[in-house]
């Protein structure tokens, strides 16, 4: 049991965080009073004595839309907005936040004065410079309306509420001996005689007549209806397209790749040395006059033919280069002050050395050591793909221009979009029927068009739609023509998709009945390679070895194989799993075994039994504390006394 919660949670992101994030969320963006305060409104539900009324359950049911809205892009798809179904989640989440609230109040969970002003004073927002600006707190607490004692008020009670989550969060742990169960249940095998029985090979051998089709469809024609559907006209603009239609210069496409010459050459690269003198004032032309002379004379020393190095070991005041004998290594352009560079870049060849050059250093004597010339593709060498880089430079500008245009026209004459077409120059396309069921291509059958097209601006109130993104620099405006409702469909529009379930029906209760003999001849003994061989289709899995990530059968067989008991002579551990693909799997637990943690083979290598990022660890557990919490708020709810009167 343990080790199926440990597995479920750790496999299920969306487990592990949905229902805290329902409960936090709201919390953070509007507040707990927000929900719960304003009166003069009628009671939709009461929790523990505590009435939700119809103002909060509206303001929960429109941020709800609001998020839907923002997941598919600012239109929600037909099917996802059902406002029944909205509001009965945002009652829902409205039930489950007051629970928690008055599980807060009975724990007498609270925030101090000193607590609370600490944390309003961390907030950035109330912040000038990292230091908290009393008068930036109160401006932007009145810009939202909010009065600075209730905002204290609400803060103070979402601070318990937080105190309250993580006392439980962050003081759940396993313990050692938790550990240790927990790795040997990981580590668990279970071996098995099985056999796979085919539905296909069943159903091939099934034949369905028309009166039970005929019988069927009556039963279920409600079930059986064609979606709305409607006729569009449309802009398509995409930067991709124009740039088809463009045609760039030579001298653009050179333009273009000095613009992106480092993406093809590496710059001339020039290791130096340097002996520095430096000058108390350099806006002193005595002290830098003086320096010079430091660097004549040390020139003519090297003329003499004393050692570069010997003298910047004695000479430089370059702490960091002169015990290396005034070695800089490699300079790059940009790595060095201006004049050092440009003296530095100056220089002809390798071992030559530069005049006195003055800095806001001092005063330097340089030697470039070594000149690795610049490398890389010429513009001739990547010609095309510069014709290629300017055209779509070219056309993204062009996209950017007609974008703004073609929303600002089809939203100013919202009755036609024949004026957008002729201010931006693009084709008016019309469509046959489109719906939802039917594949017209990634752009006709985008959620975001399909949402627009259906939505009551576009399809009750005959407006043009706004710009709607369908890929990168890609956009399309659309209208309603003509459209048609939910209509039923005939026997004859459904009769292939019925007379297919009623085969695999059919098939899988003849299946049934084998899967049923099949473990009869488990149980008494029968060889599982005859038993497959008696039956068309079957595969036999003889003394099979699963651990719990096997992949040789679906993944719920395995999981209902390891909750199986262990085998015994009175009862045998013995069922039948209905594959994902409708084929049968009847199984008989032979034998369980736990191997060692870490095993050796012949050549000397060690092999974990599990996953060393898959072992349990002792100590404090979030990810456990986090499933702890949202099982304690279940417990909470269903234990509330809750009356719904909507």
């Amino acid at each position: 049991m343990l080790l199926d919660i440990r597995e479920t949670i750790r496999n299920s992101k969306p487990l592990k965080y949905t229902l805290i994030g329902l409960i936090c969320i709201p919390f953070a963006l509007v507040g707990i009073g927000s929900y719960f305060s304003g009166g003069g409104y009628a009671p939709v539900a009461t929790v523990n004595g505590e009435e939700i009324n119809e103002q909060a359950l509206e303001f929960a049911y429109q941020q709800q839309r609001q998020q839907l809205a923002q997941i598919f892009g600012g239109q929600i798809p037909e099917g996802f907005g059902d406002e029944e179904l909205l509001r009965q989640q945002a009652l829902e989440q409205l039930i489950t936040q007051q629970v928690i609230v008055d599980e807060v109040a009975k724990q007498r969970f609270a925030v101090g004065d000193e607590t609370l002003g600490r944390a309003i004073r961390q907030r950035p927002e109330f912040q000038t410079d990292g230091v908290f600006d009393a008068e930036r707190y109160r401006q932007l607490l009145g810009a939202s309306g909010a009065q600075v004692a209730a905002f204290e008020a609400q803060y103070r009670d979402e601070a318990a509420l937080d105190q309250f989550r993580n006392g439980v969060v962050s003081s759940s742990f396993t313990l050692p001996t938790e550990a240790e169960r927990l790795d040997k249940l990981a580590r668990q095998t279970r071996t098995v005689n099985a056999v796979q029985l085919d539905l296909d090979t069943v159903k091939d051998g099934t034949e369905v007549d028309d009166a039970s089709v005929q019988a069927r469809f009556d039963e279920t024609a409600d079930d059986y209806r064609f979606p709305p559907r409607a006729k569009i006209s449309y802009i398509e603009l995409s930067a991709e397209s124009l740039a088809d239609s463009i045609d760039v210069s030579e001298d653009e496409a050179r333009s273009w790749y000095e613009s992106n010459r480092s993406n093809y050459m590496t710059p001339e690269l020039r290791e130096a040395s340097h002996i520095l003198i430096t000058v108390d004032d350099v806006a002193d032309a005595d002290d830098v006059a003086e320096a010079r002379e430091k660097i004549e004379v040390i020139v003519a020393r090297i003329d003499a033919g004393e050692s570069f190095e010997d003298i910047a070991r004695e000479e430089s005041d370059d702490a960091g280069s002169a015990s290396l004998g005034g070695s800089l290594g490699p300079i790059s352009p940009g790595l060095m002050v201006p004049a050092f560079e440009q003296a530095a870049y100056a220089v002809e060849g390798e071992g030559q050395l530069s005049g006195p050059v003055e800095t806001e250093f001092g005063v330097h004597l340089i030697r470039v050591d070594k000149i690795t010339a610049e490398q890389g593709q010429s513009f001739d060498e990547v010609r095309e793909e510069a014709l290629a880089g300017a055209r779509r430079d070219a056309a993204d500008r062009d996209y950017f221009e007609l974008r703004e245009l073609l929303a600002e026209v089809a939203f100013d004459e919202p009755d036609s979009l024949q004026a957008a077409a002729d201010a931006t120059g693009l084709e008016l396309q019309s469509t046959d029927w489109l719906d939802a069921d039917t594949d017209s291509g990634p752009v006709l059958s985008h959620p975001a068009v399909l949402a627009a097209m259906f939505s009551e601006d576009v399809l009750d109130d005959g407006n043009n739609s706004d710009v709607i993104e369908v890929g990168e620099r890609h956009v399309v405006a659309l209208r309603v023509v003509d459209h048609e409702d939910e209509r039923p469909k005939t026997l004859d529009d459904v009769r292939e998709d019925l007379t297919e379930t009623l085969r695999s029906e059919l098939a899988g209760e003849m299946l049934d009945k084998t899967a049923a003999t099949v473990e009869a001849a488990l149980l008494a003994g029968e060889d599982v390679d005859v038993i497959a061989t008696a039956n068309t289709g079957a595969t036999a899995f003889a003394a099979e070895v699963l651990t719990r990530q096997a992949d040789v059968f679906d993944r719920a067989a395995v999981q209902e194989i390891y909750r199986a008991p262990a085998p015994s002579d009175e009862e045998p551990s013995v069922g039948v799993a209905v594959l994902g693909d409708g084929d049968r799997l009847v199984w008989q637990v032979v034998e369980i075994d736990t191997p060692e943690a870490v095993s050796t083979d012949e050549s000397g290598e060690t092999t974990l039994a599990i996953p060393a990022a898959d072992a349990v660890t002792t100590g404090a557990d979030p990810q456990r504390g986090s499933a702890e919490f949202g099982a304690l708020v279940g417990a909470l709810r269903s234990r509330a006394d809750v009356d719904v009167d909507l």
